[in-house]
């Protein structure tokens, strides 16, 4: 932090815990001190938002912990699979107490760390009103988002002894089937060779190049939370959308598995958004069509096509874009060209991170009902 903040930064970490302690469930912790923390740090720059941004970060993280420790509670059994469908708020919370547990572990074990849990990938997020997915599940992959602390490397480590046992046992007490062993692939380094994500991968019977089932875990010490690890993703997708300039050579080189996954990423991780950007009329009863159609209708060549041609006459992908480039970098539409890549994604900022994450808390929330 900026020097001289250290007396100033103290009294407010004390009211925090103030109120943090004596507040029921529920409660916004922000709310009890953003006017005073606005006035006070707003004026002062950190990292690529002011100290007020990272203040209110830090307490949304601390939320979502406090919330957590409400899952271990009893709660009426909804079943974690219902014909291959998963009841997301019922998955998040086995992911929460597992890594509750193995931070645990981890520091009996002398590792101290904290692990920020939950689902990436496109499915996660295409729900029924009851929690359970539209869709049969075709990959269920945990995003591990840690500090630098967290100990892995290219073969596991520590970190994923003991929580890849315990997932697979929870998977298999809940009807999903696979052996017991995982697959390390794919580590990832930064310039100077250090290791900054690892995934275990278990492919089940079933999986092909069509048909893309597996159950993943993937951990990163890049990103200290899961909404890090989508964004960094989501970015990428739509960067690659943005200046994709000609669609019929797309049509042309790309597999219609391929575009069929872009597709449904796409509109799926849509929802990780909405507390940054609001659709149009035309593109949520498009995203609404769309949906249905992933229930079968889109394996269709002319319907696949079809739905793609008309997201890019709605310029949805644009319009998306420079909503997340304004609130990412304050860049409006056509002022300069703007790399997710380089500028965003290697350190996303507050303002596109903060509602993010709010939005994903409310949303997880929602689904997390026992209906």
């Amino acid at each position: 932090m900026p020097a001289g903040l250290s007396s100033e930064l103290f009294r407010v970490v004390d009211h925090i815990v103030c109120v943090a302690g004596t507040s029921g469930p529920g409660t916004d912790l922000w709310d009890g001190i953003r006017l005073e923390c606005e006035r006070e740090f707003s004026g002062i720059r950190h990292g690529k938002g002011t100290v007020a941004h990272a203040v209110e970060w830090e307490i949304l993280k601390l939320q979502t912990r406090l919330e957590s420790s409400v899952y271990g509670n009893p709660i009426p059994s909804v079943p974690l699979f219902r014909n291959r469908h998963v009841h997301i708020g019922v998955l998040i919370r086995l992911w929460r107490r597992l890594a509750l547990e193995t931070e645990e572990w981890l520091a009996s074990q002398g590792y101290d760390t904290l692990l920020d849990v939950g689902p990436w990938g496109g499915f996660n997020f295409v729900l029924e009103p009851d929690g359970y997915t539209r869709m049969p599940f075709a990959r269920l992959t945990l995003a591990v988002g840690g500090l630098p602390s967290t100990p892995f490397h290219e073969q596991g480590g520590p970190l994923f002894q003991h929580l890849l046992p315990r997932y697979h046992a929870e998977l298999q007490q809940a009807g999903v089937n696979f052996p017991a062993f995982w697959q390390y692939q794919h580590p990832k380094h930064d310039a100077s060779g250090r290791l900054l994500e690892v995934s275990g991968t278990h492919y089940l019977p079933m999986h092909s190049y069509d048909r893309r089932t597996f159950i993943k875990v993937r951990v990163s010490r890049d990103c200290e939370a899961v909404e890090e690890i989508a964004l960094q993703d989501f970015l990428l997708l739509l960067e690659r959308l943005q200046f994709t300039t000609d669609w019929e050579r797309y049509r042309e080189q790309t597999k219609d598995v391929d575009a069929r996954f872009d597709l449904q990423d796409f509109i799926s991780l849509n929802h990780m958004v909405e507390g940054v950007y609001e659709r149009t009329a035309a593109e949520d009863r498009l995203l609404h069509e769309m949906k249905d159609a992933f229930r079968g209708a889109i394996r269709t060549r002319q319907v696949l096509y079809g739905y793609l041609s008309q997201v890019v006459k709605l310029r949805w992908v644009e319009n998306l874009y420079w909503a997340l480039a304004e609130a990412a970098l304050g860049v409006k539409r056509y002022q300069r060209m703007v790399s997710f890549d380089r500028e965003v994604c290697p350190q996303i900022p507050p303002r596109l991170l903060i509602p993010v994450r709010r939005h994903l808390n409310r949303y997880h929330h929602q689904v997390g009902g026992t209906a």
